[in-house]
């Protein structure tokens, strides 16, 4: 299944104007109760010279596979995400690292 991925972390290496350029991403948090214990164990920094701003791993698109480990979501369904549309953003104002990271979409299962 393909998610439709919005991505808010602009200092993620894979973000191309609020997209993805991964066809794939994994988000972390398997004993997670809200989104701000989550994160996209994908993100990786820009670099320092802010010159490779976009993945050498191809085009940004507005669909990804997404690779679930917290466990609760109510959108997860053996370990893939089930939610329509997910939305990455920002647990902290300066993301250096995936724990700054979050999947805004998780919703705590019953």
């Amino acid at each position: 299944m393909k998610n439709r991925l919005e991505c808010q972390v602009t200092s993620c290496r894979h973000n191309e104007n609020d997209l993805c350029c991964l066809d794939s991403i994994k988000v972390e948090g398997p004993a997670a109760r809200q989104s701000s214990q989550t994160c996209c164990e994908s993100y990786e920094p820009r670099s320092q010279s802010g010159m490779n701003a976009v993945s050498s791993q191809g085009c940004a698109c507005a669909e990804t596979s997404i690779d679930c480990k917290a466990h609760s979501c109510t959108y997860n369904n053996n370990c893939k995400c089930e939610a329509g549309c997910v939305c990455v953003g920002c647990c902290c104002s300066d993301v250096t690292s995936k724990s700054g990271t979050e999947c805004c979409t998780f919703q705590q299962g019953v």
